[in-house]
């Protein structure tokens, strides 16, 4: 008995803690500001594995074709450079304001499944500033997507430039 009321005191004390800190603004929220190292494992841990999760109910209903990379480049030349940027060519300046900064995809999708990636870009990652585009695209539209970004690791600015014409 004595530890159950132990540990329900426990719980007020954190919640009222909780409710004291949010309500005395010494978070600091602006988005420049860097997170505690213990916050971004945090937040990035439990992305990784919410989304490796969430993912296992994902199949492909497509081959990543050529064509479909192509498809799926004129996707990611219209919405995804801005923040993610390209080989060798930086963000945008809306990329370079937002925090956690997006990552270069052609550096981190090799760590993602197709069904991963997918998931990823149809659902967004909240407190990321990645949209979920599944509110605007098609899943085909998404694959055609994820088939560019499988390629992108392997692309040179030359290769990438080529795809624009």
């Amino acid at each position: 008995m004595k530890f159950i009321q132990g540990f329900l005191t426990a719980l007020i004390v954190l919640a009222i803690s909780a409710v004291a800190v949010a309500y005395s603004g010494v978070v600091n929220v602006a988005a420049g500001a860097p997170e505690p190292g213990i916050l971004q494992w945090f937040l990035s841990t439990t992305m990784k594995h919410s989304v490796k999760s969430h993912a296992r109910e994902v199949t492909a209903s497509v081959e990543p074709t050529d064509q479909r990379a192509r498809e799926g480049f004129r996707i990611y030349r219209a919405a995804c450079v801005y923040c993610h940027g390209a080989p060798k060519q930086d963000p945008g300046d809306i990329g370079k304001g937002l925090n956690p900064k997006p990552p270069y995809l052609g550096d981190t999708v090799g760590g993602w499944t197709n069904a991963e990636l997918f998931w990823i870009v149809k659902h967004g990652i909240k407190m990321s500033a990645m949209p979920a585009w599944g509110r605007s695209l098609d899943d085909g539209a998404l694959w055609d997507l994820v088939a560019f970004l499988e390629q992108l690791p392997r692309l040179t600015p030359e290769a990438y430039q080529q795809l624009s014409r």
